[in-house]
């Protein structure tokens, strides 16, 4: 079973626009993420940085979820998120996103579901 990207959006920017500073910026994205042979997405999230942005952070932070971009560029972002996806193939889509969630943030990530 293989992966495909259904879409690609930021809560922080319009698609396709830059940030002030694409040199020193953070950029939350999210991704809906699917089999490719079925309609179904889930969304996944991340946040695109530059170095220039992590230079300026006052405290050590950890790196997943991070994707670290000389500068922020749509084509960048799509260009990491396909070469991601293409990867994380698998028996299932269980497997497949398990993979993708090592790199993202993903909305079931730790879901249990209620014992009945």
């Amino acid at each position: 079973m293989y992966a495909r990207v259904k879409s690609i959006m930021s809560p922080d920017l319009d698609y396709g626009s830059s940030p002030d500073d694409p040199e020193n910026c953070c950029v939350s994205i999210e991704v809906e993420i699917g089999p490719s042979e079925s309609e179904g997405a889930e969304v996944f999230s991340f946040e695109v940085v530059t170095p220039a942005a992590i230079k300026s952070l006052p405290a050590p932070s950890w790196l997943k979820g991070y994707l670290l971009l000389p500068i922020f560029s749509w084509v960048g972002v799509e260009e990491a998120v396909n070469k991601l996806v293409m990867q994380c193939a698998g028996s299932d889509w269980n497997e497949i996103s398990n993979k993708l969630s090592q790199a993202l943030g993903w909305e079931f990530e730790d879901y249990q579901p209620h014992a009945s």
